[in-house]
């Protein structure tokens, strides 16, 4: 980590009188002008709660951009929609459409530093617990005493922390390329790629050099790196908002105040949550993606897709498809989670050893026919797996109780069955060792 941080500053040294002279001009000497993304959004109508479309959400004593789709739904249950960097709302309108059609109410807004109502100057401002409040404030704007959440990157990120904070008000977790932080925070802390996948983090984190770089030429240089493969009114969008002065700053303050190892860390999420992982994600390893199991303590699915990054644009018919299943079925899942995992699955009576996986490994098809355990450790262990699934009545579940020796492995099957969206749930017993220490187990699901 040191001698890339060493190597972004050699970097920075050598760019900064070359950017400087391009970037000036729109990060200080921009005009005002009525086409300009500023004067464009205050003329947008105040949300009332009824209408659709472009619209100013006043949220958390600022005023938010937003997209908002199948307020003609009434009795719709709420979904807010969280973009990561460097893009909009814009990026949801698809799914926004279909969740509105769907009977959904739907709200994807411009998030804090990316609205021009809602640009706070100070880097402390855009630490994660305070953009989570602004994803509260913009529920209650709209009406939603509980609602879905969905992110991609960075907003996938807010996403777990609204789940972690307030699982009262979230009926299930959407989270698209993002793993859990906290598996992401231990994936950073490994000898593994992760490391040199999120080294342009360091670079985002330095002070003016990443808005010069960036920003200039109204952020030609993102359209370059990041907008390439985008739709023309996602680049139009992009080019306006980024364009202009602050908004580059304020986007780049969410990685500086950001802290993956963190002394407030993001705990066990126990709404229904649904993770969606591509295979060829150039930002998040799949030691990240698998990890996040480990951060689960409600039902759980990860789907893993031949896709990169961003997977709105790649494969937005299998996100759509996946969506709409898992908001569909959130409730009847939680409902049928009711029944707890037995606490003290061991025949002595002991309680189960809680420590972090690594050997132990479970994994459950999206279909539920399939459940294996493998046990790639030298002593036994014991637990319970509990699995249910969207087409079972309420609160049915099937319980897996397993004792595996070394290097011992199951597989249970079952056909002929139509069972919706499966999800699993588990607790580990590892038996005690000699030393009369307790040896770690492991979760990685594959689908």
């Amino acid at each position: 980590m040191k001698r890339i941080k060493q190597l972004w500053l050699v970097l920075a040294i050598f760019m900064l009188p070359m950017t400087a002279a391009f970037a000036i001009d729109r990060l200080l000497l921009a005009p005002n002008c009525p086409d300009c993304h500023a004067e464009m959004t205050e003329q947008l109508p105040l949300f009332d709660g009824t209408q659709d479309g472009l619209v100013r959400i006043r949220a958390n004593s600022m005023e938010f951009r937003a997209r908002a789709a199948g307020f003609g739904n009434p009795q719709g249950e709420g979904v807010i929609l969280l973009h990561g960097f460097p893009a909009t709302s814009i990026m949801w309108e698809t799914l926004l459409d279909t969740l509105g059609k769907a009977g959904y109410r739907a709200i994807a807004y411009d998030q804090r530093g990316y609205s021009p109502g809602a640009r706070p100057p100070a880097q402390n401002d855009y630490t994660k617990t305070k953009i989570a409040t602004d994803v509260l404030a913009v529920a209650d704007a709209a009406g939603f005493e509980r609602f879905h959440v969905i992110g991609h990157d960075f907003g996938g990120a807010i996403a777990w922390t609204v789940a972690d904070r307030y699982p009262e008000r979230v009926l299930s977790l959407t989270s698209l390329s993002m793993p859990h932080p906290s598996a992401l925070a231990y994936a950073l802390a490994e000898p593994d790629s992760q490391l040199r996948l999120s080294s342009y983090m360091v670079f985002y984190r330095l002070p003016v050099l990443p808005e010069l770089v960036l920003g200039f030429n109204q952020a030609s240089f993102l359209e370059y790196l990041k907008w390439q493969d985008h739709p023309p009114e996602q680049i139009e969008e992009y080019e306006r908002v980024f364009g202009e002065p602050g908004t580059l700053h304020a986007a780049l303050n969410w990685y500086r105040a950001f802290e993956f190892r963190s002394l407030d860390p993001v705990g066990k999420i126990r709404p229904p949550t649904l993770f969606i992982w591509g295979r060829e994600d150039g930002a998040f390893g799949r030691v990240a993606a698998t990890e996040t199991v480990n951060y689960m303590d409600g039902p759980y699915r990860l789907h893993t897709v031949e896709a990169g990054h961003n997977l709105m644009l790649e494969v937005p018919e299998i996100v759509t498809e996946d969506v709409l299943a898992h908001l569909n079925t959130a409730d009847k899942v939680s409902e049928q989670w009711v029944a707890a995992l037995a606490e003290t699955p061991q025949e002595d009576g002991s309680a189960c050893d809680q420590s972090r996986p690594q050997c132990l490994r479970i994994s459950l098809t999206p279909d539920g026919h399939t459940l294996r355990i493998r046990n790639r450790c030298d002593e036994t262990y014991k637990g319970v797996v509990r699995v249910s699934c969207s087409q079972w009545a309420p609160d049915a579940a099937m319980e897996y109780r397993f004792s595996l020796g070394a290097m011992a492995e199951m597989t249970q099957e079952s056909t002929g069955l139509s069972n919706g969206d499966c999800y699993y749930r588990h607790r580990l017993c590892a038996k005690e060792a000699e030393d009369g220490k307790h040896r770690p187990a492991s979760l990685i699901p594959f689908f």
